[in-house]
């Protein structure tokens, strides 16, 4: 009786144990406020895991250069952006093993005990049913979780260059916020010494109170520019940490590379670059990935208007008889077949090839903005160009004048704010040169904000 009893309970046993193997363990994993503050707030460039990360993506030993491609893969570590879209591909991942997984069987027990029998009065027996999926209905489950997959994957390239196009933005803003203020401040050295020479003139009675009052204001002016100007740049500075994903004080004393903002790469044929936009770009593949998970999706559908079989063979031990069963179940699709699913399904799949079509469009239309934005970006800046050589023509010659003697020194000032104007009017029609081409590069996913310069 032992015996029986050990054979009986050893195959349990191992079912048990075999079962509990492949169970997962659940660890808590709680999220501290207080710590993850700290740890924001204490993030510098000289971070030595950082240093590791960049090494490792430029294949370069020594400091880095911070530049905009440097500072690029900063953000890409710093920000929650990327660890985001990878989160969400290694989720897409367990749904592909989510959809491969095959149907676990079932296993019943209803044992039954029978007061008016003289005979044994337990019936008793196991039922293991077993599901029997549609034919391609495993297969075109897997396809929709694989073009989730391939979707967050698209997701993870365009976030990457979403990151450096805010980063070459910010960029952009602080050099133009820097160059700016250069010239204010010579502008404002220029107004302040101009208005010098006007009220000496004006105490020895040479010119009246209204041009004096005049170069005051035109003083004061330009103080307010200085103000504003380095106000910007300030911005600048904070705007360029934030995308980043760093706090402000971790750029202070850091020198930055402006080389690929002050002398950008010029674009040359665009087409081929255009045609590798429209066809290849990651939020073009990404809708062709939605619309393959639609497809499969269509095809899921369609296998599920043949119903899933249940198979379960079993034994029952009747009042001392052996008996061995076989059960067979499935749905009768008298009242429906899938089709409101199917419906659902093939309607779904047309919505994602129309939005494959309105990405396309989207993306040529940013395209088609940003080169026209650059062919007339350039045309201003070949126009501020000429006034800026005329201003320094016409400065070159009154400084000339001046030293003959011909010239006082309100003219040579005068000549001297000028050619600071112009400059400034240059500075603004370079500044739009650049913002288009951060533009054309954004839609073509091309860099042309880059330095050549070697390491």
């Amino acid at each position: 009786m032992r015996c029986d009893a050990m054979k009986t309970r050893l195959p349990a046993a191992l079912l048990a144990s075999a079962l509990l193997a492949g169970c997962a363990s659940y660890t808590p994993k709680p999220i501290h406020p207080e710590q993850t503050a700290q740890a924001l707030t204490r993030r510098t460039l000289s971070d030595p895991r950082l240093l590791r990360f960049l090494a490792a993506q430029l294949h370069q030993d020594g400091p880095p250069r911070w530049n905009i491609g440097t500072l690029s893969l900063v953000a890409v570590y710093e920000r929650p952006d990327m660890p985001l879209a990878e989160a969400r591909l290694r989720e897409a991942q367990g749904g592909e093993t989510t959809a491969a997984a095959l149907p676990n069987p079932s296993l019943q027990l209803a044992p039954t005990y029978d007061t008016s029998t003289s005979a044994p009065p337990w019936t008793v027996g196991p039922v293991v049913s077993f599901l029997i999926q549609p034919y391609g209905a495993r297969p075109a489950r897997i396809a929709e979780a694989r073009a989730r997959t391939e979707q967050a994957r698209q997701a993870i390239a365009a976030t990457t260059w979403q990151i450096r196009s805010q980063v070459s933005a910010a960029m952009l803003d602080l050099w133009s916020a820097q160059q700016a203020a250069k010239l204010a401040a010579r502008g404002a050295s220029l107004s302040a010494r101009y208005r010098e020479v006007v009220a000496q003139r004006y105490q020895a009675g040479m010119v009246s109170a209204a041009t004096l009052t005049t170069a005051t204001l035109a003083y004061n002016q330009a103080e307010l520019q200085l103000a504003s100007d380095l106000r910007a740049s300030q911005l600048g500075r904070a705007a360029l940490a934030a995308a980043l994903g760093l706090p402000s004080t971790a750029l202070k004393g850091v020198a930055l590379d402006m080389h690929g903002i002050a002398h950008p790469q010029q674009p040359g044929r665009l087409a081929p670059l255009v045609h590798s936009a429209l066809s290849s770009r990651p939020d073009v593949l990404a809708a062709l990935a939605h619309y393959a998970g639609a497809e499969a999706a269509l095809r899921l559908a369609v296998a599920q208007q043949y119903p899933a079989i249940d198979i379960g063979p079993g034994y029952h031990y009747d009042q001392g008889d052996n008996k061995f069963i076989l059960s067979i179940s499935l749905p009768l699709p008298i009242l429906n077949q899938n089709q409101g699913p199917i419906a659902q399904a093939r309607a779904a799949r047309r919505v994602a090839a129309d939005e494959f079509v309105a990405t396309q469009t989207r993306v040529l239309a940013q395209i088609d903005q940003a080169r026209t934005n650059w062919h007339a970006s350039e045309s201003e800046r070949i126009r501020a160009r000429q006034l800026r050589e005329a201003a320094a023509d016409a400065l070159h010659r009154q400084r000339n004048a001046f030293a003959a003697g011909e010239i006082g020194r309100l003219r040579l000032l005068g000549a001297e704010l000028a050619d600071v104007q112009a400059r400034q009017g240059a500075l603004s029609a370079s500044v739009h040169v650049r913002r288009a081409l951060g533009q054309l590069e954004t839609a073509l996913h091309h860099p042309f904000l880059v330095s050549h310069r070697s390491p």
